[in-house]
């Protein structure tokens, strides 16, 4: 009998210079738990006019895709592959001062096809895997008080096959992102944010879904592409409510920008540069709701949705520093 334990598989990554081609891994994921990317397999039963007393006559496949879900801790490198396969725009320069450390800018590209992944799935003794076509479909961000900052990448893809045995290897400038490494500012536009004051909140996340779905066609049993729906962004904080600020925000619907910005100043890169993940938000609204507990504090959660905004032409723009020379 062959066990293994979840600890002994590993996901590697690498974007696809053709679609569905598979590309060696250039980076492996230090994963929160083993992905759950697998084979789902959808069937029709075979009804039909025969006397046997019985439901069905057999299955028939209508379609086998592979879907599932890589929980990580937000690393500064590894996130990347995720972030343009989601946003579909990634455009890298090395960092002003610097000469190994680089600044990746994503943008969404409103086209319907998202770049492509291969993931190299290594699976201890068991057969390894390697999966092609995967597209990120959504994305969440958590920034717990009590963890490192942490999140779950929700993978499609057109096809798994058998691959020879993988061995992961993990950056070491793969660096990690504490939760004391997060800031997130609200001023009433972008121009505003980089003076305005870090809000305290105790728990904070965000979620970047494409709404991707399979391509079909009755000539394949598999799909044939992946297609991107409208991206949606949302998210909220907590915080020891203080005064009504936010309330007054929802109740009036005023629009302000928004930033998250991930720096960990205690992990130096390069000549001075440190690891950094900024998500600029220009246009958010918002809703609240208050907890009112007898024996503490009132806290209040805010809730909030990002829209397009007119004068900076678009909804979100990331910006991720690290070693990489490029994804």
């Amino acid at each position: 009998m062959t066990l293994v334990r979840g600890e002994d598989y590993a996901v590697g990554v690498a974007m696809e210079t053709t679609p569905n081609t598979f590309v060696a891994a250039t980076d492996y994921v230090r994963m929160r738990e083993p992905a759950t990317i697998q084979p789902v397999v959808e069937k029709v039963d075979i009804k039909e006019t025969r006397a046997t007393g019985v439901s069905s006559k057999g299955q028939e496949i209508t379609m086998t895709k592979v879907e599932g879900e890589i929980p990580l801790n937000l690393r500064f490198r590894s996130i990347g592959y995720f972030l343009k396969s989601l946003l579909g725009t990634l455009t890298s320069a090395t960092e002003a001062g610097e000469t190994i450390v680089y600044r990746h800018s994503l943008l969404l590209n409103t086209a319907v096809v998202q770049p492509s992944l291969s993931l190299s799935m290594a699976r201890g003794s068991f057969t390894h895997k390697k999966v092609t076509g995967a597209v990120v479909s959504k994305m969440s961000l958590s920034f717990p008080v009590d963890d490192v900052i942490n999140g779950n990448v929700t993978i499609k893809a057109q096809g798994e096959a058998t691959n020879s045995n993988f061995t992961a290897a993990y950056a070491s400038t793969d660096h990690l992102a504490p939760h004391q490494t997060v800031t997130l500012k609200i001023a009433a536009d972008v121009a505003g944010l980089s003076s305005a004051t870090a809000i305290d909140v105790t728990d904070m996340k965000i979620e970047l879904d494409r709404g991707t779905r399979e391509k079909l066609s009755i000539s394949s049993a598999t799909p044939i592409g992946m297609v991107a729906k409208l991206l949606s962004i949302s998210g909220s904080f907590t915080m020891d409510k203080d005064d009504d600020t936010y309330r007054d925000l929802a109740l009036a619907n005023t629009v302000k920008a928004l930033q998250i910005q991930v720096k960990n100043t205690a992990q130096t890169i390069g000549v001075a540069a440190k690891p950094e993940l900024t998500i600029v938000l220009p246009n958010v609204t918002f809703t609240t709701s208050e907890k009112r507990p007898l024996d503490d504090t009132i806290t209040e959660e805010v809730s909030f949705v990002a829209n397009y905004d007119d004068t900076a032409a678009k909804a979100i723009s990331m910006s991720l520093v690290n070693e990489k020379t490029s994804y």
